[in-house]
């Protein structure tokens, strides 16, 4: 009985410990973000902050599916994202998107959105939008650079003003495990 249950556990810990993962860090004008993405199989997970001293807070958990297109690998899913704004009450979106992953030479140029309508977000946000792209580049096979440009914004109504978190350019790090 000792074997069996400690031989379950071992299977079931598996692709736990086989999981691929990145950890992101990205700084632009008056915004950071960091961001951890987990893949095992086909599923993906996230994990998202993104802040502005000047306007607050976004963070988000991710669950989705990935499949490989030639030599692209496209994302789809969604999200539920939490924003603390500066002088406003919190609220919350179940945001859907996607993105995709394009590998060129020591390259990859990448990109995603998410959206969440007034349908799928609390009161007093008539929408929520996210994306960012950019180019990485893949310096060693644990550690890469990142340039691209990063929006996150969310639309008031109901006396609720509109929040814009992040919208330019920046530049990051990312460590692959």
């Amino acid at each position: 009985m000792k074997k069996t249950l400690l031989g379950a556990i071992l299977a079931l810990s598996l692709p736990v410990a086989a999981q691929a993962g990145e950890l992101t860090a990205r700084a632009g004008d008056g915004f950071f973000g960091a961001s951890y993405e987990g893949s095992l199989l086909l599923l993906t997970t996230s994990a998202d902050w993104l802040t502005n001293d000047g306007t607050g807070n976004i963070g988000s958990l991710g669950l989705g599916v990935q499949a490989p297109l030639g030599i692209a690998k496209l994302k789809a899913g969604g999200k539920l994202v939490y924003m603390n704004f500066n002088h406003q009450d919190n609220h919350y979106a179940a945001a859907l998107g996607g993105g995709v992953d394009i590998p060129v030479g020591a390259f990859t140029i990448y990109g995603q959105g998410y959206f969440a309508p007034s349908g799928l977000a609390s009161d007093g946000v008539d929408h929520y939008k996210e994306m960012r792209a950019g180019v990485r580049w893949n310096m060693t096979k644990m550690v890469s650079l990142d340039a691209g440009y990063q929006y996150g914004h969310m639309k008031g109504k109901d006396g609720n003003r509109s929040v814009t978190v992040a919208d330019g350019l920046y530049v990051g790090a990312q460590l692959n495990f």
